[in-house]
This record gives structure tokens, sequence and C-alpha cells, in this order.
């Protein structure tokens, strides 16, 4: 609800940051060296009230500003300390890697090779998945906030005796299915193959259309009753959640054998040995462990491929990652942000340096900033 978020943004950040300058000692006289906010992609409402609110503080403190790109901030999560599934404390990925960027309003495959080299190998064709993790936990019945958590709390919490029984059910026809619940992956059928115009994309929108179509057809006032029942609000749940990721595995694997990892197919992925997970929907515990377990990086050797998911508190939207971004801009690319710039709605990660507003900083500069 743009509105609403516009009306809360301008409500709140003024007496946040009061809050956050008091506990920290900063101030006119104290200020930070660098103040980074994010640019875009988003709702313009929700970025104006920040960027003119930076601005503000830019002027007033003397300091320089860099906009970020709220993606770049997700993806850069995996450079700070972590904890790696496979051994323990993880060193940060090493350019080239892939991330898979997931959230609730972008799904994206990126092959990062350097801060700001950036090219998207999926994107998605129609909306996020964690959009369509929310959407289709409303129509489900819950309600509120964050429905993407609530819907994986809710599956996590079905005895383990269901699970193995809705794991065992074949969903591909309504044929032997008790339930008459039918759901299929993406760009399966010969109709629209496993690609789209050539090209590997992410869809999302028909796992929500699916649920609604079930309802329409076996829920209606016409039938004896309008809501599910218990256990198949549980066993729709569970097959949804796990054939969106099932989607995602699937499209990624396909990248993997169309660019490989060696000599193999073109060749775009060679030297890639490491994979980040980032975004609020990184969160999930189940998409974390289909990944670790289902992509098939067998073409890499004896070199174990190196996966980097960020620790839960910093997958979602946070300051922390924004910040490490407009760092990395300031030292690595030397780069900041003019204070005439607006706001970005939409803004390719690929196209991360070719916007307007981007200012060349002097060595004397960055020097001042990182003193440290």
């Amino acid at each position: 609800m743009p509105t609403a978020a516009y009306n809360y943004h301008m409500a709140t950040i003024a007496n946040m940051c009061r809050v956050f300058c008091s506990k920290h000692g900063i101030s006119a006289t104290s200020p930070p060296d660098l103040i980074c906010v994010t640019r875009g992609p988003g709702m313009a409402g929700s970025l104006s009230s920040s960027t003119e609110f930076a601005k503000g503080l830019s002027v007033a403190w003397n300091v320089p500003l860099v906009g970020v790109h709220h993606m770049l901030g997700h993806l850069l999560t995996s450079f700070l300390p972590q904890h790696s599934q496979q051994d323990g404390q993880a060193q940060p990925p090493q350019f080239p890697f892939l991330s898979l960027l997931c959230s609730g309003g972008h799904t994206l495959l990126v092959l990062s090779k350097s801060i700001s080299e950036h090219e998207i190998i999926i994107n998605v064709s129609d909306i996020a998945v964690g959009d369509s993790l929310d959407k289709c936990a409303r129509e489900l019945g819950m309600y509120g906030n964050m429905l993407g958590r609530e819907l994986e709390t809710f599956i996590n919490n079905i005895p383990q005796s269901e699970k193995d029984e809705f794991e065992a059910m074949n969903v591909d026809t309504r044929v032997n299915n008790k339930y008459k619940f039918r759901l299929t992956l993406p760009y399966q059928t010969p109709k629209n193959g496993k690609f789209n115009d050539g090209e590997i994309q992410f869809a999302f929108a028909q796992f929500l259309s699916n649920i609604q179509e079930y309802k329409k057809k076996f829920y209606t006032s016409d039938s004896e009753t309008s809501e599910f029942d218990e256990k198949t609000k549980r066993m729709i749940a569970y097959k949804t959640q796990e054939l969106i990721f099932d989607h995602i595995i699937d499209r990624i694997n396909l990248s993997l054998k169309k660019h490989g990892l060696r000599r193999q197919a073109d060749g775009k992925f060679i030297g890639v040995r490491d994979f980040v997970c980032s975004g609020g929907v990184a969160a999930n515990k189940r998409l974390r462990e289909k990944l670790f377990c289902e992509l098939r990086f067998n073409e890499i050797g004896d070199e174990p491929f190196k996966f980097h998911f960020p620790d839960l508190s910093l997958c979602t939207d946070n300051a922390i990652m924004i910040g490490l971004a407009g760092m990395e801009i300031f030292e690595k690319l030397k780069l900041k942000t003019d204070l005439s710039f607006t706001p970005l709605r939409k803004w390719p990660l690929n196209e991360l340096t070719t916007v307007d507003s981007w200012v060349k900083i002097s060595e004397e500069e960055i020097n001042k900033v990182c003193k440290y």
C-alpha cells in the first residue's frame, strides 16, 4: 500500500534517527564519515522520504552521500561475517560468483564479476517469489505482514507423518490424488518448453492461480463446504512451498547446464566457485536446505562449491546491507552521489553505474573518509 508506506516513513524516520544518533553519540560536531541511502528500485514515495532526509543530513553534516541499489545491498551481505553450512566460519565469496537474490519484489540469478559488474542470468517473468509466497499464504487464510514467514512456520508445525504423506503425493495430475489438487512446475509443457523466447526465466504467478482455481472448483458456495479442512490446508501449504522452491532449483540447474562451470556449454560460469543466496526469502531454512542438497554442481571436479547464506537477521531489508554496499561503492569504485539525484523506481542491477548523478571522487576525499 504505497500511500500508507509513505506516510509511515514520513512519520517515523526523523524520530528514529534522533534516537539512534543520541544512543551512538552522533551529532553535527561528531558526524559519521559517510551517509548511505537506498536510491532504488522500489516505491517512489517510500524511497523519496528517505532520500530527501539523507540529503538533509549530508548538507547539515557536510559529509558525502552514496545512493545505493537495494539488491546490491542484499548481494553484498555475503561479505559480512557468517557461518558456512559446510565448514563453520566462511570466507567471503570470491569474484566471479553467482547470487540468487530472492525477495518480495525481486527474484534474480546474478553473475557478479566485480562490485560494479553484474549480469542478470535469470529474471522473473511475472511476480517475485516472495510476493507469490505471501499471496498463497493469504489465499490459505493467513493474515498480516511477512506472510511468507507465517507460511514457513505453519509448514514447520505440520506433523512429520503428514509431511511424509504429502511428499509421496503426485500432484502432477488429479488421477490417484485423493485431494484432487494439481500443481506443476512452470515451463515444463511442450507448449511453453523450458525456455521463454530463448531465455531462462522464473515464473511464480501460477502457484497462486492454482490455489484460487482449486478453491473455485471444489470449495464454492454450491459445495458442501466453502473452506479448506485443516489437513487439506496443510497439504496445499506444504506442496506449494515445495514446488515453488523446486521451480527455483529447476531453473538454476538448467542455467548451470546451459552455461557450464568449466569448459562445457558456453563456459560463462568458468571460474565460479561460490554461490550466494540472499534477500528476504533466503531466510527460509527449507530453501537453503534444498539449494544445498539439490543444485547440481558436479561439473566442478574435486574442488567443493562454497555456499554463502547470510545470517537470518540480515536477510530481510536492513540498514547494515545498505551501509556496506555504500562503503564498497565509495572505496572500491571511488564514486559518490550528487545531491541532485532522484529515486529510481526501476533500476536494473546490470546498470549499476550507468544511471545519472554518480560523481567521481578524489583520492583526498577518499583518504579523508577512510582515515582508519
